[in-house]
């Protein structure tokens, strides 16, 4: 049994700040990301234990362990090589958002790193705070990638201050949502399930496509449009029934400026209106809108 008096100078010697805190131990060794992990994956594969200070060298600078290389997935930057190499092996994309504070040890793991190497392309995506809509941003009907965009924390609404991991297909297309303490066997299932889901959100897109299509041929301009606007409503970029349903899109917006302009040189007001009828909500309403104006005046 230890003497009052040594439980009394281990006590002062604590107060004063001069004994060396335990770190949060993973199954096997410290966590770089002890204090601040809610439960994420560390290296060795273990759960952190919870909010234990880090240890301190002299001075009170926090000492991090290093994190064991073969625990951290193979990152890849984004751009469009790394979104062209994932689509030409069809190979689903792991997007991680990490929080303001994250260390490695966050969303890092063998396993992890295993399947960043073998069944998906990892990607990281730099934290930021920013939100705000782009001011060089043009309107378009039209989807754009959100994994390729200059704010991809915005595009895909990950929440300020919150760390995020998304299981896309290969065109960045969205389809699960997680966080950093999901294990590496759940985010496998997920990983494995994108192929049925990228297969089902291209059939939605072909049957508005054929209607549209359809509609065409009927030389019903309003309801095409109407179908095309469908699909660019599910915000789905890459299958090809999306980007079918833009081209097709596209052509008639051409040929509807050709007739607006022919509409403008004529005069006629009454058919720039019913061509705006046509084509609400489409890239051209703004231009069919000043044209109807210039005849007016």
């Amino acid at each position: 049994m230890k003497s009052f008096a040594w439980v009394l100078a281990m006590g002062f010697l604590a107060v004063a700040g001069l004994s060396t805190p335990l770190a949060a131990q993973c199954s096997g060794g410290s966590c770089p990301n002890s204090g601040a992990s809610t439960g994420g994956s560390c290296p060795n594969g273990g759960k952190s234990v919870g909010q234990v200070p880090i240890p301190k060298r002299a001075g009170g600078v926090a000492q991090r362990p290093a994190v064991d290389p073969e625990a951290v997935p193979s990152w890849q930057r984004v751009g469009t090589d790394s979104v062209e190499s994932a689509a030409a092996e069809e190979r689903p994309i792991v997007v991680y958002f990490p929080g303001e504070d994250a260390t490695e040890c966050e969303f890092s793991g063998k396993e992890l790193a295993e399947l960043s190497n073998t069944e998906a392309v990892f990607v990281k995506i730099a934290f930021t705070e920013d939100r705000e809509a782009s001011p060089w941003a043009e309107e378009s009907a039209v989807p754009t990638s959100k994994l390729l965009s200059d704010n991809p924390s915005r595009e895909y609404d990950i929440p300020v201050g919150k760390s995020c991991v998304l299981v896309c297909d290969w065109f960045g297309n969205e389809y699960y949502r997680t966080d950093v303490r999901v294990d590496a066997s759940k985010l496998s299932s997920m990983i494995r399930k994108v192929k049925d889901q990228s297969d089902k959100a291209g059939e939605k897109l072909q049957k508005n496509l054929d209607k549209a299509k359809d509609y065409l041929d009927k030389q019903d301009r309003k309801n095409a449009v109407k179908y095309l606007l469908k699909n660019f409503g599910e915000g789905v970029v890459g299958l090809a029934p999306q980007e079918e349903s833009i081209r097709m899109y596209h052509e008639i917006l051409d040929a509807a400026r050709l007739e607006l302009a022919t509409m403008v040189d004529n005069k006629d007001a009454d058919g720039i209106k019913n061509l705006a009828k046509d084509l609400k909500k489409t890239d051209i309403e703004n231009e069919i809108d000043d044209a109807l104006e210039s005849v007016k005046s």
